[in-house]
């Protein structure tokens, strides 16, 4: 038995009738190559005007590079 990394975004990514779904993603400026590799979100709680958090955002930058070079997607986000 195989365990797939994109098991739960292959549920997007892959199906024909998922076709809107897919459109957004192609609109983030994900290739049809990346439609095959697993999607990681990247939560961060970034905020430039407070010195705790200001550093929150380079380290969300930092680990997206490496799900990248992992060859998955990496998708940042707020909280």
């Amino acid at each position: 038995m195989t365990n797939l990394l994109n098991k739960y975004s292959s549920r997007i990514t892959q199906p024909k009738l998922q076709g809107a779904s897919q459109a957004m993603l192609y609109g983030t400026g994900m290739t049809a190559a990346d439609m095959d590799k697993a999607q990681v979100g990247i939560a961060s709680v970034w905020y430039e005007g407070n010195t705790c958090n200001m550093h929150l955002l380079d380290l969300a930058e930092k680990v997206k590079a490496g799900v990248t070079s992992a060859d998955m997607v990496g998708m940042r986000f707020n909280t």
